[in-house]
C-alpha cells in the first residue's frame, strides 16, 4: 500500500511539466486547498462543463480517500455580462436569472454523482472583500483611475508566462474575445490592463465605493474568493483551458501583486476542450449536448466513465458511440456488483492515511487497488485507471471494481 504521504502529481500550466502537490498541514492534518473557477449562471450546462467538473471531483475523491482532506471552492459568477444580457433578453431579473440556473447545474451534477464542493460563493455576496482587494491594488500602486480602476499589467513582470504568449498574442486573443476595451486618454493607457472595478449599466447591479457606483471586474472576483475561503496561497488552481488567458493569467498577476507571496497557486491545472460536430462544444455555436440528453441515452456511471476515458488536459471529439461504449462497461460492472444503483461515493480515508481499504483486503484486490492508485497519481491519468477498472471486471475483483468506481463515478447511477 502507499505510505502516509500522497505522492500526487498534475501538470502545471505555468511550469510546462508535472509538478508534485505537496498538501500542507492544518491543526495536525494534511490538507489541500482547491479552487475550481465554476459557471457564469445564465444557460444550461453542457457536457463540455461536465468534464471539467467530473475531474475535479475525481481529484478530490482520490485525495480525500487518502486521507488528505480537501477544501473545495467553486464560485458562481453572478455578476457578469453574459448572464446581465441574457435576462436583459429575456425579460427577467438578473437574480431570478442565476438563481435558476445554479439549480439547474446542481441538480444536472448532482445527477452524475458529484461532490458539492465546501463552498460555492457568489459574486453578488462576495462584493466587501472583492471592493477590499482592489482598493488595496490601488492604494499600494498597482492599479489607476480613468473611467474605470484598471490594473496596471506592467507593473507585474511575469504578465504572460502562465499561458505562454507573446504580448501581440494576448492582444489578438482580448480582441477576439472582446476584452480589449479602449485604449488612450480617459480610458485604459495599455492594452493588456484590466478592469478592477467598472460603472454599471442601466438594470445592471450597481454597489457603492470610492471609485464610484458600480460592479467588479471578472478577474478580481475569483482572486478575492479564492483567499476569502482558502487563504493567501493556494495548492491546485483548476478551471478549462480556455480560462488560463485572460482570466488566470490576470488573476496569478494580481492576486500575488496584492499579497506579495508567490505563488498564488502552487499548481495552475487546466482541462481540455470538448468539440462536437467538429468545432469547440459552445453555447454561442449552438452545438451543444447538455447532461439531461446524455441522460437520456446511458446511465449516470456511463456518462462519467465516458468522461473519464479521455486525459484531462487534452481536448477530445464527443461521439454518441462512445458513450454507447461506456454504456457497455458500466453494466459490466452493475451486474458484477449485483445489481447496486449507485456508486459508492466518496471512498473513506483509511485511519493511516492510506490511499484504499487496508483491512481484510485479499492480496489480488490489494494488487489492483495498488496500481489504479498509481495511475491516477500520475497526473490523475483516468484513462490508465480505466484499464485498471477492466482488468478487475476480467479478474471478477468486486471489491476491486467497488472502490475503483466510487472515485471515477462517485455516486452516479448504475442504471
Amino acid at each position: 500500500m502507499p505510505d502516509t504521504s500522497l505522492a500526487l502529481r498534475v501538470h502545471d500550466t505555468l511550469a510546462g511539466r508535472k509538478v508534485r502537490v505537496e498538501p500542507r498541514e492544518e491543526r495536525g492534518r494534511k490538507l489541500l486547498r482547491l479552487y475550481v473557477c465554476g459557471i457564469t449562471p445564465y444557460d444550461s450546462g453542457h457536457i463540455g462543463h461536465a468534464f471539467t467538473f467530473c475531474v475535479y471531483d475525481v481529484l478530490v475523491r482520490f485525495v480525500e480517500a487518502s486521507g488528505v482532506r480537501v477544501r473545495y471552492v467553486q464560485n458562481v459568477t453572478d455578476v457578469d455580462d453574459p448572464l446581465f444580457e441574457r435576462a436583459r433578453r429575456d425579460g427577467v431579473d438578473w437574480r431570478e436569472l442565476a438563481e435558476s440556473e445554479v439549480a439547474v447545474h446542481i441538480r444536472d451534477m448532482g445527477s452524475l454523482g458529484w461532490r458539492v464542493p465546501d463552498f460555492m460563493p457568489r459574486v453578488s455576496g462576495e462584493i466587501t472583500p472583492i471592493l477590499r482587494a482592489a482598493t488595496k491594488l490601488h492604494s499600494n500602486g498597482y492599479a489607476y483611475k480613468t473611467d474605470a480602476l484598471y490594473f496596471d499589467a506592467s507593473r507585474y513582470r511575469g504578465y504572460g508566462n502562465l499561458s505562454h504568449r507573446t504580448r501581440r498574442s494576448m492582444i489578438r486573443k482580448l480582441r477576439e474575445e472582446g476584452l480589449l476595451g479602449t485604449v488612450g486618454p480617459g480610458a485604459k493607457q495599455d492594452a493588456l490592463d484590466f478592469p478592477l472595478w467598472r460603472s454599471s449599466r442601466p438594470e445592471e447591479p450597481a454597489w457603492p465605493s470610492r471609485f464610484g457606483e458600480g460592479r467588479p471586474g471578472w478577474h478580481i472576483e475569483c482572486s478575492a474568493m479564492a483567499m476569502r475561503y482558502l487563504g493567501e496561497q493556494i495548492d491546485i488552481h483548476g478551471g478549462g483551458r480556455d480560462l488560463a488567458f485572460s482570466h488566470h493569467e490576470s488573476e496569478r498577476a494580481q492576486s500575488e501583486c496584492l499579497t506579495g507571496k508567490v505563488p498564488f497557486a502552487r499548481a495552475w491545472m487546466h482541462t481540455g476542450l470538448v468539440r462536437y460536430e467538429g468545432k469547440k462544444m459552445s453555447k454561442s455555436l449552438g452545438n451543444l449536448v447538455l447532461i439531461p440528453q446524455a441522460l437520456e441515452r446511458a446511465p449516470a456511471a456511463a456518462v462519467r466513465l465516458y468522461l473519464a476515458s479521455h486525459r484531462y488536459g487534452r481536448d477530445w471529439e464527443f461521439r454518441w458511440s462512445g458513450l454507447a461504449q461506456a454504456a457497455r462497461l458500466a453494466e459490466r460492472v452493475r451486474i458484477l456488483l449485483a445489481g447496486e444503483r449507485a456508486g459508492v461515493g466518496t471512498a473513506q480515508p483509511a485511519a493511516t492515511g492510506r490511499v484504499g481499504p487496508n483491512k481484510g483486503m485479499a492480496a489480488g484486490t490489494r494488487r489492483l487497488v495498488d496500481q489504479f492508485n498509481r495511475v491516477l497519481a500520475d497526473d490523475l491519468d483516468t484513462p490508465g485507471a480505466l484499464r485498471v477498472l477492466r482488468t478487475a471486471l476480467r479478474e471478477g475483483d468486486a471489491p476491486a471494481v467497488r472502490w475503483m468506481m466510487g472515485i471515477l463515478a462517485g455516486t452516479a447511477s448504475l442504471t
